[in-house]
């Protein structure tokens, strides 16, 4: 790795997390910037650009994954 990567490295890191992912996101485009970009793909950015604007508007709440599989374990529990 170069000085100049280590360098770019070390700022990527000192962004906050939202800044970080724009960052990674359009390198990781900038690599398959050959490719064709499938209609899959875009909708899945759409999507997750949706659900990321209502969570900072606070129109939805985010829960923790494994909070959210003990509550549908607890559910079916009940249910059954």
């Amino acid at each position: 790795m170069t000085d100049h990567a280590a360098e770019l490295i070390r700022e990527g890191l000192a962004l906050d997390p939202d800044q970080r992912a724009i960052v990674a996101n359009t390198l990781l485009d900038s690599i398959h910037a050959g490719q064709a970009s499938s209609e899959v793909a875009d909708a899945w950015h759409a999507e997750a650009a949706e659900r990321l604007c209502e969570i900072r508007a606070g129109a939805v709440e985010a829960v923790d994954a494994d909070e959210h599989y003990a509550r549908l374990r607890a559910s079916i529990t009940r249910s059954s």
